[in-house]
């Protein structure tokens, strides 16, 4: 089975800022900005891949992708736009 070790958290990193990157520009400017995109994405990566470990369930980087894509789901679709950007 896998461990939480340093390798396992750096792809787990690296999935949330490839989902955060991949979402802010498939949505370009209709959401929020990338850093806070990056910022999401890695953390439900790692929140979520970290549990998928901890419960030895196999597939923890696909569950970490699917973790993040919900965060930012989650994120995107309930950002507040100003009146003045819908002009």
């Amino acid at each position: 089975m896998e461990e939480l070790n340093g390798t396992m958290i750096f792809w787990l990193i690296s999935v949330g800022l490839i989902a955060g990157a991949l979402t802010k520009v498939s949505i370009w400017k209709k959401g929020v900005e990338l850093v806070p995109n990056l910022i999401a994405g890695v953390a439900g990566a790692v929140v979520i891949g970290s549990s998928a470990v901890m419960i030895n369930m196999p597939g923890s980087l696909m569950f970490g992708f699917l973790g993040s894509l919900a965060v930012l789901f989650i994120m995107n679709v309930f950002y507040l736009q100003s009146d003045k950007d819908h002009a």
